[in-house]
């Protein structure tokens, strides 16, 4: 069990990867953001995952996107989640849940960090259509053959590291 520390319903952590940020990340955060005082945007360390960018250059990279909404704070965070989130004073996490396949692992989730410290919630919000096939492995999958196709999938700040990463397509397009 977490310390006996007070958290707030108004603090909120949304944590995941974000390697890289995608405007469906954004999309959750500015909908957290609207109704919660404070949102933790939580880069979580992954140990298991061949991540593209540092942990560090992806909090980063979110500090340069939330540079104007002060009530988004982007952290770097390692451990359980819900240890992070009654750290930071969290008294919900804040979950992206796109298609039926992602619930059973999110609900596994929740129920694990229910038992860890029942003080945190857990809400899910759903993107709109826009955003419900938006995910960070797609986007490296696209950046990797031809970084120039990724307008409108993530925002500038992201897509000027990852031309950099990536300056020239790794497969030439055809012309039609």
């Amino acid at each position: 069990m977490t310390s006996p520390q007070t958290l707030s319903p108004r603090v909120a952590l949304y944590p995941g990867s974000f390697d890289p940020v995608h405007n469906g990340h954004l999309h959750v955060v500015g909908r957290a953001a609207r109704l919660f005082d404070k949102v933790y945007v939580a880069v979580a360390k992954n140990p298991e995952k061949n991540p593209l960018f540092e942990p560090e250059e992806r909090v980063e990279m979110l500090r340069e996107v939330f540079a104007g909404t002060p009530q988004v704070e982007p952290v770097l965070i390692e451990g359980l989640t819900v240890d992070n989130a009654v750290r930071l004073g969290a008294g919900v996490i804040v979950r992206g849940l796109r298609l039926v396949s992602d619930f059973e692992s999110e609900l596994l989730l929740d129920m694990h960090n229910r038992r860890l410290d029942a003080r945190v919630e857990t809400i899910y919000m759903m993107p709109t259509k826009e955003f419900l096939y938006f995910n960070s492995s797609f986007v490296k999958q696209i950046v990797r053959i031809d970084a120039s196709r990724i307008e409108g999938y993530v925002p500038d700040a992201v897509m000027t590291r990852l031309k950099k990463k990536f300056p020239k397509p790794t497969f030439p397009r055809e012309r039609g």
